[in-house]
């Protein structure tokens, strides 16, 4: 059953997250919620899609909806949980993540949108400096994302940080959509 899509008019000015375990259908709920943005016109939008490419039936670039006119920024991801083999190769990717959205940030605030969508902000807080992501996100009057919330992946020490991370931005959300 697919997610109902809240109206428009209540997330303008605030910050919406959207959670769930893999394939929920957070992607999806955020590209009708673009569309549905688009068809306001609330001013210029962007999206930060911090997806990597679908590994073994998870994650997924967001194909922004046609007519859906947006600043699109999505840099190579690792999937890091899926294909490191050790702890350690595991962190060394998600830092790498971390490092290549750090320069997709900077590229953001020179210039913030009215409307900002990121994908998959769960990816960031594996091992992102999480006050850098609520700088890009203030720079910004209006913000939806999706991220990951989940068992699934497994946990460890990356895993249960990743966890509180999303937890502490969902008590700074407006709105939270748990998606099951």
């Amino acid at each position: 059953m697919e997610p109902v899509l809240p109206p428009v008019e209540e997330l303008i000015g605030s910050w919406t997250l959207i959670t769930g375990e893999v394939n929920t259908g957070k992607t999806g709920l955020l590209s009708r919620l673009m569309a549905a943005f688009a068809a306001q016109d609330p001013g210029r939008m962007a999206l930060i899609d911090m997806a990597p490419e679908v590994t073994r039936g998870v994650g997924g670039k967001l194909s922004p909806p046609p007519g859906v006119n947006l600043r699109v920024c999505a840099p190579a991801i690792s999937a890091p949980r899926l294909t490191g083999k050790t702890p350690e190769e595991v962190l060394a990717l998600a830092r790498g993540n971390a490092a290549r959205l750090e320069e997709a940030f900077a590229g953001y605030l020179a210039a913030p949108a009215a409307v900002l969508f990121i994908n998959d902000v769960s990816l960031y807080l594996q091992a992102g400096d999480p006050a850098r992501l609520y700088e890009v996100l203030e720079a910004t009057p209006t913000v939806v994302l999706n991220g990951y919330l989940g068992a699934s992946l497994g946990g460890g020490e990356m895993g249960g940080m990743e966890r509180r991370r999303m937890e502490e931005l969902a008590d700074r959300c407006a709105r939270v959509y748990r998606l099951t």
